[in-house]
Order: C-alpha cells, then structure tokens, then sequence
C-alpha cells in the first residue's frame, strides 16, 4: 500500500521521525553526554560526585571534565562543593531544564529505534 507520493508508510514514520530531531539539541549527542543524562536523569536530585561519575561510566578524567562542563554551559547540570568524609568532592545533579531535554531526547530515541513511544 502507498502513501502520499507513493512513499510507503513505514518510510513516511521515518521521514517523520527524522524530521522530528530538529527539535532536539543536537550538542547533546555524543555517547558520553547521553549517558551523563541518561544516568544523573535516573539519580534524580542526590546527583553523583565526580569520582562516583568517573567510576560507573569508566569515562577518562579529561572527557568527563569536558563533556561536564558542556552540559553545565547548556544549563543541563549543575555542580556543587560537598564535604564527604573530610574531602571536598563536586556534586552533579540534573537540572530541570535537562530532565526535559533528556525526556525529549529518549522519546526521540526510542522512536528512532522502534522500542516503543
């Protein structure tokens, strides 16, 4: 069965589901920011330090450092000094600006990827 100029269904879901990522923040789209979201989304306002960060994502220090401070300057994240068992550590935490970019991103991705709206 065709579509509108012959295009057959499936391929007008795709047009239309690639037509829909120009409403997404294309800087946020490389693997380490999605799961920076993806993991500070999922934490929730206790957010994790920085070596908490470096450890459950097995990120290097300078690609972790970089890619923070992207999402800091897009207003995605913000940091704070916490004092933990005598050592001052950075906290991050999701803001809600980034839960609603990350929510759109997921969105995007699961349809992108057929998992489901």
């Amino acid at each position: 069965m065709r579509g509108v100029a012959g295009e057959t269904p499936v391929h007008q879901d795709v047009l239309s589901i690639l037509n829909e990522s120009h409403a997404l923040n294309a800087k946020i789209f490389s693997l380490v920011r999605l799961k920076l979201l993806a993991s500070l989304a999922a934490l929730g306002p206790d957010g994790a330090t920085y070596r908490e960060l470096k450890a459950a994502l097995d990120i290097p220090d300078g690609v972790l450092y970089a890619n923070l401070n992207v999402l800091k300057g897009m207003g995605y994240l913000i940091s704070e000094k916490i004092t933990f068992e005598g050592k001052e550590l950075e906290l991050f935490t999701i803001t809600g600006e980034g839960q609603d970019e990350w929510a759109r991103t997921r969105k995007w991705l699961c349809k992108f990827l057929y998992c489901g709206d």
